[in-house]
């Protein structure tokens, strides 16, 4: 599976993560997730906006506007209650899948060794 399609179908739950935790604005958020996948998670505006706005619209994000000492105002990004639910429930499903994948790919792998 190609990097960009990882990317993809984790956005979502990547995200929610960080902003369960923080109020973010989108270039904090992709120097974050750069610096704790050790530069693997390179998010691009094109893509990080777009996903804002579609959790925005699921309700699962609200944002603000916040005057900045550094330049222009910043849009701050920060989940809901719905979305910090979301994000519990898709950590629950992704370590299942994980684990489910794994046993699978182990097995497999297991009998290619021999």
């Amino acid at each position: 599976m190609r990097k960009t399609e990882l990317l993809k179908g984790s956005t979502e739950m990547v995200l929610l993560s960080l902003l369960a935790q923080k109020d973010m604005y989108g270039y904090e958020m992709i120097e974050q997730l750069k610096q704790l996948s050790d530069g693997y998670l390179h998010y691009k505006e094109g893509m990080l906006y777009p996903a804002l706005k579609r959790l925005e619209e699921k309700e699962y994000l609200n944002s603000y506007w916040q005057d900045s000492i550094e330049g222009p105002k910043r849009k701050y990004y920060y989940a809901t209650k719905v979305g910090i639910a979301q994000f519990q429930d898709q950590w629950e499903e992704w370590n299942a899948f994980q684990d489910l994948i794994r046993k699978v790919v182990s097995h497999t792998y297991e009998h290619t060794q021999k």
